[in-house]
């Protein structure tokens, strides 16, 4: 594994595009078999775009982090409180990529480290994911629960931290 530092800041109006892309294509190459494919159709990156300029509007508890390699934008996080009864006060982790260029190289960690979620849901079947996560100090809890990705049903385990 080659380390790379990236610059780790806040997403801003100006990223929306980028990661529309980013994010379109990370869907596509990862869930191919989860997702029936007319709705990775949909997950065009413009209708990404469109999600990620609600992301950044949002602000509040809601924040959103890109990491930038040499001025490109490779990876990125999303927090927010916890969606689950009982969990509002602690930190959610919604999601986590990298660009599948820069996985392998602490992107992923870097952005982790810089979110400091309590949990998050992983989908069962990723089990690049699950190592990455136990390696950072996540462990499934216990908890496991049928979830629903645009409409498409997926089984998730929860990963504390």
């Amino acid at each position: 594994m080659n380390r790379m530092a990236a610059l780790i800041r806040r997403a801003e109006p100006t990223d929306v595009e980028t990661l529309g892309t980013l994010h379109s294509g990370c869907w596509r190459e990862l869930y191919p078999t989860v997702l029936p494919a007319a709705v990775l159709e949909e997950l065009s990156p413009a209708m990404m775009s469109g999600l990620w300029a609600k992301f950044v509007a949002r602000g509040g508890a809601y924040e959103q982090y890109v990491a930038e390699v040499d001025g490109e934008v490779v990876g990125f996080a999303g927090i927010g409180p916890g969606r689950e009864p009982g969990y509002e006060e602690a930190v959610e982790l919604y999601f986590l990529y990298v660009h599948p260029e820069h996985r392998r190289k602490s992107i992923g960690k870097q952005l982790l480290k810089t979110v400091q979620a309590h949990y998050t849901w992983l989908w069962a079947g990723n089990r690049p994911a699950q190592a990455f996560y136990k390696k950072a100090k996540f462990y499934p809890d216990s908890v496991a629960r049928e979830g629903s990705l645009f409409g498409a049903p997926i089984e998730e385990d929860r990963f504390s931290g």
